[in-house]
């Protein structure tokens, strides 16, 4: 039969060590497409409520 080896736990990581590791992400292209769908979609409604609003007033 094969041994089993015991694996030691890490200890976890704080938060502050895994931010000065890993500093800065570039976007993935679907985030950067979700960013300007919901730009797009935030301003479209807001003209639309406007318009909206301003010609039942």
């Amino acid at each position: 039969m094969s041994e089993v080896t015991p694996q030691v736990a890490e200890k976890p990581a704080s938060v502050s060590e895994i931010l000065e590791t890993e500093e800065w992400y570039d976007l993935l292209p679907i985030e950067k497409k979700l960013i300007a769908w919901s730009l797009g979609l935030g301003i479209v409604l807001l003209v639309i409520f406007i318009l909206v609003f301003v010609v039942f007033k």
